[in-house]
């Protein structure tokens, strides 16, 4: 048996397990992988840190520095500047600044950015703190507006509002004078705001000035509230005279705005914020506009109006009840004369009306008509003989006729006037100078001087002398009868005195109560009495029987048997 050989299987080389996973890499590899994911997280939290850039543009870069400089609000710094740069007109400097993300939300037309330095003005001395830390750029953050990336930054500070802490209003004026951002707003002299900057209006015709009034004193401003500008000295030279009106030393040389609410308007509700006021240029002229009812009238004279100008008084027996609005000159072709138009401008609030209340403004119409039939007359009158000054002075002149000079062309009604007292005077003084005139001066001279003459003549006459003479040889006669009275009439004449005085004592003596003369006469008187009483007696039967004498009285007589 042949054995057959056994062959070995042949064997096949294995493949290799191949495992898929994290498993086959390097460890080398972790550790630039970790770097790139933490790279990369700084660099994401680097950009999502930085808020958005935004450009703002000043007239110079002085002190500012790029990278270094910090934005600030209210010393907390809310950005950085992060490049500087001309415009492409080369007029202005651009600075990029790189805001916080918080602060993003209040990047509107609205905020404000400046650059902080120190800075000397009239209010005072700001930014000397930057003397140490550098200049900073401040911004005054505001929500309402749009949303802006381009800024014009501002030359002066810019003032930073409270939030909740008072109200913002808005004074208007013709003129903004030495009112300024800063400027105090006052309250009896105690500063209780500041005016937040000036701006021209849409057509430049007028100033806007925005001021802001802390809390509490923002409540006391009413819709009827006054304010003035009190800036500086004011020197007035008008009818009443000659005044100087100035407030504290900062609002003389600063300036200042004050305000004032009147007494019956003080229960009202509180102006609402960015409330519109007029400015007016004093205290003065706020009180006089300060009253709810005007009424225009004019008036028309024809004599020279020398010192009357625009805002003199207008007075009702002393006391102000209006002002004067204008003063013009009319040429009358038909008469071929002049006249003076005055308007005046009444305020019949002044007055207090006793008896009557809620009067309209027909109402005073009807008033004024009513005094002027009564005899309500205007004149002008010196208010000051040192300025020279007139003014309009009202009262009832009831004998006084009515002179009307006007037309009836103008719209306003038209009260009647007088003549100046002045006029009248010189009226007066010309009437007796030409008197004076018709007089026969040369003739009354020539007697005059003929009279004197005469009298020359009578004093050196003789007769004169020789009368002078006689005069003195009187007086030595005088002399002589006074010296003989002296020495022999007077002495007789102390006696027969005497005499007298002892008759007179005798006569007493006779007339005395217990004189017995006297009592024998009071008792003659008696019988004469009783005698005269006896006679009327026997008169009166006499008269009533007459027969008595013939057949004697009847009565009780004897009868013969």
């Amino acid at each position: 048996m042949t054995r057959t050989p056994i062959t070995p299987p042949s064997r096949q080389p294995e493949s290799p397990e191949v495992k898929k996973g994290l498993h086959n890499i390097s460890l080398v590899w972790i550790v630039p992988v970790v770097a790139v994911l933490i790279g990369g997280w700084l660099i994401w939290r680097e950009v999502a840190a930085k808020g958005p850039d935004i450009t703002v543009t000043f007239l110079s870069a002085e002190g500012l520095t790029a990278g270094k400089t910090p934005v600030k609000y209210r010393d907390v710094t809310i950005g950085t500047v992060k490049d500087i740069k001309l415009n492409e007109y080369f007029t202005e400097v651009e600075l990029t600044l790189q805001m916080s993300p918080e602060i993003e939300p209040y990047l509107t037309d609205a905020a404000k950015f400046w650059v902080v330095r120190p800075r000397v003005s009239a209010q005072g001395v700001t930014g000397l703190e930057t003397i140490v830390s550098g200049f900073y750029i401040e911004m005054i953050p505001d929500k309402n507006g749009n949303e802006a990336r381009h800024f014009k930054g501002f030359d002066e500070p810019q003032f930073i509002e409270g939030s909740g802490e008072g109200t913002r209003f808005i004074l208007t004026s013709r003129e903004a004078g030495s009112i300024a951002q800063g400027t105090p707003v006052l309250l009896r002299g105690v500063a209780v705001g500041e005016v937040l900057g000036t701006e021209l209006d849409d057509t430049a015709q007028n100033v806007s000035v925005p001021v802001f009034v802390r809390a509490p004193y923002d409540a006391l401003i009413k819709s009827s509230t006054r304010f003035w500008d009190s800036s500086g000295i004011s020197l007035d030279l008008n009818a009443e005279g000659f005044s100087v009106r100035a407030q504290s030393i900062r609002s003389v040389i600063a300036g200042g705005v004050n305000f004032y609410t009147p007494d019956g308007d003080m229960e009202s509700e509180a102006a609402p914020v960015n409330t519109v006021f007029p400015l007016y240029g004093s205290r003065k002229e706020a009180e006089t506009l300060a009253y709810g009812i005007s009424q225009q009238y004019i008036l028309y004279f024809d004599s020279s109006v020398r010192g009357l100008s625009v805002g003199a008084p207008v007075e009702f027996r002393g006391i102000r009840v209006g002002e004067v609005e204008s003063v013009d000159l009319e040429y009358v072709s038909e008469t071929n004369s002049f006249r003076v138009p005055v308007v005046i401008n009444m305020q019949p609030e002044r007055v207090v009306m006793v008896g009557a209340e809620n009067l309209g403004a027909g109402d005073y119409a009807d008033i004024a008509a009513q005094l002027v039939r009564q005899g309500m007359r205007a004149r002008l009158k010196t208010g000051s003989f040192i300025t020279g000054q007139l003014y309009v002075d009202l009262d009832v002149y009831a004998m006084a006729p009515a002179r009307y000079l006007g037309d009836g062309s103008s719209e306003l009604t038209e009260l009647p006037t007088l003549q100046q007292k002045s006029e009248e005077i010189s009226q007066s003084l010309s009437s007796l100078l030409e008197k004076i005139e018709t007089f026969p001066i040369e003739e009354i001279g020539i007697r005059l001087l003929g009279t004197v003459e005469g009298m020359e003549n009578i004093v050196t006459s003789p007769a004169i002398e020789q009368g002078m003479n006689s005069i003195s040889e009187a007086a030595a006669g005088i002399n002589q009868l006074v010296t003989n009275l002296d020495t022999s009439v007077v002495p007789a004449t102390r006696d027969a005195l005497n005499a007298a005085e002892m008759a007179l004592g005798g006569v007493r003596d006779m007339t005395a109560p217990n004189s017995p003369v006297r009592y024998n006469f009071e008792e003659a008187l008696k019988e004469l009495s009783a005698a005269a009483r006896s006679l009327r007696t026997l008169a009166d039967y006499l008269e009533q029987n007459p027969n008595a004498l013939i057949l004697g009285k009847s009565g009780n007589q004897e009868t013969t048997p």
